[in-house]
């Protein structure tokens, strides 16, 4: 049952990630179609102190491990480690920057991720979790080359990011048997994380490029709650169990959007 359950998840996120890859290749090849004549020297508009904005979207191969350990209740659960694949449902992030040279810029950036769990085993019982969405707070750092290309409209570029999510609020069923299940809810605090970033940036207006890049980014501590477990009587079932959970998301991101510096 499981297998079959899951054939569905696994092709729609292939043909989703293959999409998004086509949407990014077809991006990069279109980025001279759609450029304006430059009234100036490519990238001249960016110089020390200049701020810039933008709004980009994406797509991940991104997971989780999840750490389960029963603390107390009856029958014991023991404790057990199982790693959930996330697939994305819909990502979106806005950015601010100011340039400290033409080269180097330091910003924020406050992004919105949805995700759909799939099935969990770390204990004896499958957890089924619904889809949740995250918010995510990065302080980051970009690194610019000079232009290249012909026509000078290209930077590659790089940097670090550090972030911060204030909370994971997940709803899911617990399946202990056929017709014996429970709906809980993860609540989990705040975490820190960190991430590389690497990419491409092609300048479509004096003030305006594209930019289409990827990130691997990493939990640098976990998200953590406790459960309670309510086991089936016919089960062996007779006390609560509670449950300590830590979770610790990592993947890869890649992403396409637009910067306007101002």
């Amino acid at each position: 049952m499981q297998a079959h359950h899951d054939r569905p998840r696994v092709a729609a996120r292939r043909v989703s990630r293959t999409l998004a890859a086509a949407a990014i290749a077809l991006s990069a090849s279109g980025c001279a179609a759609v450029q304006r004549p430059l009234s100036a020297e490519p990238w001249s508009a960016v110089t020390r102190g200049t701020q810039a904005v933008g709004l980009s979207t994406g797509w991940a191969i991104y997971e989780a491990e999840v750490e389960l350990t029963d603390t107390s209740g009856t029958p014991n659960l023991g404790s057990g480690t199982d790693t959930a694949d996330l697939d994305p449902v819909f990502g979106a992030a806005a950015k601010y920057q100011v340039f400290v040279g033409p080269q180097v810029a330091f910003g924020a950036i406050v992004e919105r991720r949805a995700f759909d769990p799939e099935i969990v085993r770390p204990l004896a019982s499958d957890i089924d979790g619904d889809d949740y969405t995250t918010y995510h707070f990065l302080l980051t750092s970009r690194f610019f080359t000079r232009p290249l290309g012909e026509d000078r409209r290209w930077k590659a570029f790089a940097g670090l990011d550090l972030g911060y999510v204030p909370y994971v609020d997940l709803d899911a069923t617990v399946v202990y048997a056929p017709g014996f299940q429970q709906r809980v809810t993860l609540e989990g605090d705040d975490y820190l994380t960190a991430g590389v970033v690497a990419g491409l940036s092609y300048l479509l207006a004096d003030q305006l490029s594209i930019e289409i890049g990827a990130f691997y980014e990493w939990s640098l501590d976990a998200s953590e709650d406790t459960l309670t477990l309510d086991v089936p009587n016919g089960l062996g079932g007779t006390d609560a169990n509670s449950i300590d959970g830590k979770v610790y998301p990592e993947g890869l991101i890649g992403f396409i959007g637009l910067t306007y510096y101002l």
